[in-house]
């Protein structure tokens, strides 16, 4: 049974090989800011792009399965919500988010400067298991635990 409220969430995600993307300057990007809090499985998002407004979220995902899917939820914040959250302790991530060949190439500045992973969300389980991804990523590490955002967020803890 899904807890109430949330949705399911159906990604799959690769290590990526940088110098195989090329230049990243002309491709759409944005700049996240996570926060991941201590002692829950919740996410603190700050999402700014040019010329759009900042988004500011909070965000927990249950926990994926055997499957591509698992449940999330997410509640939208105002500035002053969000500044009172950030408070919280926590172990932090920033990266820029490009949006290259249908999916999401995350390239992380703290920690792990320049580490990149792809991914890419799908509406059905049957399309996320016949996806073929580009060329640029290697290594699925769509269950691999040590790859998650909180994983990656250690580093800098």
């Amino acid at each position: 049974m899904s807890p109430k409220y949330s949705a399911a969430e159906i990604e799959r995600r690769w290590l990526v090989d940088l110098p195989q993307v090329g230049s990243l300057a002309a491709l759409p990007r944005r700049e996240i800011e996570d926060l991941y809090i201590a002692g829950t499985n919740m996410r603190l998002r700050k999402v700014s792009a040019e010329h759009e407004a900042i988004m500011f979220k909070l965000g927990k995902k249950y926990g994926k399965g055997n499957s591509f899917s698992e449940q999330v939820v997410s509640v939208y914040l105002t500035e002053v919500e969000f500044n009172v959250m950030a408070a919280m302790p926590g172990t932090a991530v920033k990266k820029s988010r490009y949006a290259i060949s249908g999916g999401a190439l995350d390239v992380y500045q703290n920690p792990n400067s320049g580490f990149a992973v792809f991914e890419v969300e799908f509406q059905s389980e049957s399309d996320a298991s016949s996806y073929t991804p580009p060329s640029f990523a290697s290594q699925e590490i769509t269950h691999e635990a040590k790859y998650s955002g909180f994983a990656l967020s250690q580093a800098a803890g």
